[in-house]
């Protein structure tokens, strides 16, 4: 249960990061505001899915998805329930936007993200200094970019399911794609990574 907990929180941070980017009048400074969930993840050990699925499934921990993923997703979303209560945005746009795409482009953009925030969570492990580097251009590199991460898009749906009263279910078919793309992009790098870095960082 406990892990359950610190997934669903991990979700709701992702969350802030959503709310404090959709706040911002200019792209950019959302972009950067954005990092703040990833970073605030990593501070506090709390899981985020496209962060963790990379070593997951390359060490042979893939059970241990199976409640970081449905807890990041519920928490994400609560936080969206909830932050469109209190505060209209251009959300309901942004939602729009997102679905317009094809399966197989959120798929490919899901796969570059899932590459840059694997990068950015193995920079965070292995650099004694400056660890928030990889995540102050991670993040804002795939929100600039036109990147899907799966988590971010739950809150960005939920909340303009709250503020706009109608639920579009080709959501869903968005997110299945985005959360395969992430899973793919994370499993493709770690695959790529010399043995010695793979075997010290099962070993953390």
């Amino acid at each position: 249960m406990k892990g359950f907990y610190s997934a669903l929180m991990g979700g709701v941070l992702v969350g802030l990061g959503g709310a404090a980017s959709l706040g911002a009048d200019q792209r950019i400074v959302g972009a950067f505001l954005f990092s703040i969930g990833m970073f605030a993840a990593l501070t506090l050990g709390l899981p985020q899915y496209p962060g963790r699925c990379g070593r997951a499934i390359c060490g042979g921990q893939a059970k241990t998805l199976a409640v970081i993923l449905p807890g990041n997703l519920l928490g994400a979303a609560l936080a969206g329930l909830v932050y469109s209560l209190a505060v209209n945005s251009r959300v309901v746009d942004l939602q729009a936007a997102k679905l317009a795409q094809s399966f197989p482009s959120t798929l490919i953009r899901g796969m570059f993200c899932g590459m840059i925030l694997f990068s950015a969570v193995e920079g965070w492990k292995h650099l004694q200094s400056g660890k928030a580097v990889g995540v102050l251009l991670g993040v804002p590199a795939f929100i600039l970019a036109g990147f899907e991460n799966v988590l971010a898009d739950a809150f960005y749906f939920s909340a303009a399911f709250t503020q706009s009263g109608v639920f579009d279910p080709r959501a869903l078919l968005f997110l299945l794609a985005a959360g395969i793309g992430n899973t793919l992009g994370a499993v493709l790098l770690c695959l790529a990574l010399p043995k010695e870095n793979e075997g010290s960082s099962r070993s953390r």
